[in-house]
């Protein structure tokens, strides 16, 4: 599920047309295990600040084609190096869904 403010974005002809672009270029086949891709993943990730930027939204050399599990390991990895915290994403908030996707962690009481 897309986060809130990526929604319009994931749903408009050009991502899809971007989309089936990259899914063709990497032969429908997930670039880390070779499994068959079900996701595109923006290398650079998509935030509040630049969901408006062209050059990482769009860029068919920010995407990557991967599986359900790469993308949620991608994801992971990101979290572990710091990289979410550096875009001012604090980790702690944030968890990962069953199908990779980020979202917000439900605060235990």
């Amino acid at each position: 599920m897309a986060r809130e403010f990526s929604k319009s974005f994931y749903n408009s002809i050009e991502w899809q047309r971007v989309r089936e672009y990259v899914m063709a270029r990497d032969h429908h086949t997930c670039v880390k295990c070779g499994a068959v891709a079900e996701e595109v993943h923006h290398i650079i990730h998509l935030t509040k600040e630049n969901i408006g930027d062209t050059s990482i939204t769009l860029n068919a050399d920010n995407l990557i084609c991967l599986c359900k599990d790469c993308h949620f390991k991608e994801h992971k990895e990101d979290k572990y190096n710091g990289t979410l915290k550096a875009k001012g994403i604090p980790e702690y908030e944030y968890v990962f869904d069953e199908n990779g996707m980020l979202v917000r962690k439900k605060k235990d009481n």
